[in-house]
């Protein structure tokens, strides 16, 4: 089987990658993925926020153009999309955290970013969850928001199937060389060729990238999630509230509200399966600004974990290596996958189609940049 482009991974990142690569005119473009269906691997274990408030340019922008076409993509799918915009609501209680939140939305609101600063009150208003003792700062954004990672992942295959992807799932890449002016993807017994190959493998980067003698400095970390019972007089719509001292996030979920927290010093590994003493470690976290669900029965069943493809700066990789411009690398999102894939996509379909990228500035997401040791400006502070 022949493609212009074949792109390895068929959740978020690649599928948005391929829909644009269609949009861009490419005429064969195929995804191969090792699971049965599409969305299978972190996609499909996301938490399902969008959000523009980050603390470095490339990332709002990535934001911005993604939610924007989620919003779009929503509309045109009859609501498969499933976005809501509920709004983030960062707090800060600490003076570190507070400087860093004065840092970060005086760089949204340069790049137009809608943000707000809230009062004690008015977090208490729109949050009625949150505890604002020691509060310093609080900064909303409206914009922001959640989607359904299923749905999401639905709309984008669907898309491009309509507009002539293929997709060829149950197939694990296991080797990758070029030959000529041909690049041969081996699936087992399997053998695709092809123009360019887009490494957009999410956990399994670097194993997909080191079959192309590539190395790949992207890490996946286990990230637990938990969805409370229901808590007693919860109001029904809450924003997704971030604790930025403690790292710790909430939002509603039915009738309860899912938790999320991300341990940075958590090791590098494939395993999804839910670490139970992540119960005692967020739960020592939650007093300090969400004492509500402290109260609230947790059920084994809705606890589950998914991984974090990241990088040592938390800033993705969209670059093809000086000596293969033909392997283009899309991965190391950190857990921010759904919420940049169709800037990601759009990147990508422009290096194919014109040889570089017009529509943002992909300086800060080249690969060499960690060989060059030149990460001060680029390093993501906003990591949930």
């Amino acid at each position: 089987m022949s493609a212009d482009v074949l792109v390895v991974g068929a959740g978020a990142i690649g599928l948005a990658v391929a829909l644009e690569l269609r949009r861009a005119g490419v005429e064969e473009v195929t995804v191969v993925d090792r699971h049965p269906s599409p969305g299978m691997g972190s996609t499909g274990r996301a938490n399902g926020g969008v959000r523009a408030q980050f603390a470095t340019e490339i990332n709002i922008r990535f934001s911005q153009h993604t939610i924007q076409a989620l919003a779009e993509l929503d509309v045109a799918t009859a609501g498969r999309v499933g976005y809501r915009p509920i709004g983030y609501l960062f707090m800060a209680g600490t003076a570190a955290s507070a400087d860093a939140l004065l840092r970060s939305v005086a760089m949204q609101r340069s790049l137009g970013v809608p943000v707000e600063w809230m009062t004690a009150h008015r977090v208490e208003e729109l949050a009625p969850l949150v505890s604002v003792r020691g509060l310093r700062s609080a900064a909303f954004c409206a914009s922001d928001g959640i989607i359904d990672p299923s749905g999401v992942t639905a709309a984008l295959c669907a898309e491009g199937r309509r507009l002539g992807v293929h997709y060829v799932f149950d197939h694990t890449v296991s080797g990758i060389e070029r030959s000529g002016d041909v690049a041969l993807v081996q699936c087992g017994e399997r053998t695709f060729e092809a123009a360019y190959v887009v490494n957009a493998a999410g956990p399994f980067a670097r194993e997909v990238a080191a079959m192309e003698g590539v190395d790949l400095p992207v890490a996946p970390r286990r990230r637990n999630l938990v969805v409370t019972e229901p808590i007693p007089d919860a109001p029904p719509r809450i924003p997704m509230c971030v604790d930025m001292d403690t790292g710790v996030l909430i939002r509603r979920e039915g009738p309860g509200v899912l938790i999320a927290y991300s341990d940075p010093g958590s090791p590098v590994t494939l395993d999804t399966s839910f670490d139970d003493a992540y119960l005692d470690d967020v739960a020592a976290r939650l007093v300090n600004r969400f004492p509500a669900p402290l109260a609230a029965t947790i059920d084994p069943r809705k606890c589950w974990a998914g991984l974090y493809p990241e990088t040592a700066d938390h800033h993705a990789i969209i670059d093809a290596p000086s000596d293969a411009p033909w392997f283009i690398q899309c991965a190391g999102f950190g857990g921010h996958g759904i919420m940049h894939s169709l800037a990601a996509g759009r990147a990508v379909a422009e290096l194919v189609t014109a040889g570089r990228c017009t529509s943002f500035d992909l300086a800060p997401l080249r690969l060499r940049r960690f060989a060059d040791k030149d990460l001060t400006l680029t390093v993501e502070t906003a990591v949930l």
